[in-house]
């Protein structure tokens, strides 16, 4: 089925399969044969393939996507939704490249197409009984199991029970849905750092329209002066670091960065005219460049691009997130 659903993860998203896919199609499932038994066979043949996937545009409610990794952009398993029989549906053509650590991601994001996109109240799914770690993997991320199903499936000649389990809506968003979110959060985190290094919060940019009158509504918080002001010409606005000492037991406050137009620019004019506070928020990245590459993958836009900051003495940047959110880079 041509479709346009596409479901965004941390490190993954779900997108539809193209024509351009075949050549993949062949070599993830051709991949490991052994890994691959329990699913019905191909030919390593790409117009055949191409020929399949024209005959799947034709279908209803037929639901075919490429996994696909955010922050390398490689294509790395294939998933999909199929039988679809009132409000619910058979998910599978489950296959995850060797290494990839796609697996949970990809299960939260057929959920998500399932029952945020498509309108569906369940999904199942049957697996061969002898395909052990398959079934296990399911019961890990605690999919509900309703029986067996003798003699399902014929597999080369040969004719296998299957395991059916499942999860419908209510169950995903009340049971199931926080806990893939954070796994697939440690996965995320864990590529990012051998990605780019170190990612760490540095500050908050707020847009004043007179830096001292804004500095004194902060000293209440408890918040003092981190160095001097400073002048960024190229940038267009002299600002002043402040960090919350807090009193009590208020510490740690984030790091704020006052910024104010200097004379005839406009950088600011924006968000003062609007009447916006927050400008930004700032992260030390180790490798901005990679940094940046992963960001536009994920429909960031550069605002503004690299140029040496004359405050940190280091290259920074200004991205747009899809939300318009703005961020800046910089480097460590």
């Amino acid at each position: 089925m041509k479709h346009t659903i596409t479901v965004e993860g941390y490190a993954y998203k779900i997108r539809p399969v193209t024509l351009m896919d075949a050549s993949f199609i062949l070599e993830v499932r051709l991949e490991d044969k052994e890994r691959n038994q329990y699913i019905h066979e191909i030919p390593n043949d790409q117009l055949m393939q191409e020929k399949w996937i024209e005959a799947y545009f034709t279908r209803k409610e037929d639901y075919y996507f490429v996994i696909e990794n955010k922050i390398t952009g490689e294509r790395e398993g294939l998933i999909g939704i199929y039988d679809r029989e009132g409000n619910k549906a058979e998910w599978g053509r489950w296959v995850i490249k060797q290494g990839s650590m796609g697996a949970v991601e990809s299960v939260d994001l057929i959920y998500k197409a399932a029952f945020n996109r498509i309108g569906l109240e369940e999904l199942f799914c049957r697996t061969v009984e002898e395909n052990r770690s398959v079934i296990a993997f399911h019961e890990s991320i605690h999919q509900k199991t309703r029986g067996r199903l003798e003699n399902f499936f014929i597999l080369n000649g040969r004719t296998y029970h299957a395991v059916e389990q499942y999860v419908d809506r209510e169950y995903y968003y009340n049971q199931i849905q926080e806990e893939l979110e954070r796994k697939a959060y440690k996965i995320f985190v864990r590529n990012m750092r051998c990605a780019i290094g170190e990612f760490e919060f540095h500050h908050i940019g707020v847009a004043t329209k007179e830096l001292e009158r804004e500095i004194f509504s902060y000293k209440i918080l408890g918040y003092i002066r981190e160095g001097s002001v400073f002048q960024d010409l190229e940038q267009g606005v002299k600002g002043q670091f402040l960090i919350g000492k807090g009193y009590g037991n208020c510490e740690n406050f984030p790091r704020l960065e006052l910024l104010e137009n200097l004379p005839n620019c406009t950088t600011l004019e924006f968000y003062q005219k609007n009447h916006i506070h927050l400008y930004h928020v700032a992260f030390f990245v180790g490798n901005i460049e990679k940094a940046i590459e992963i960001f536009e993958r994920s429909r960031a836009k550069v605002v503004s691009p690299l140029k040496e900051s004359v405050y940190f003495k280091k290259r920074i940047c200004f991205l747009a997130l899809a939300n318009s959110f703005l961020i800046e880079l910089i480097e460590r």
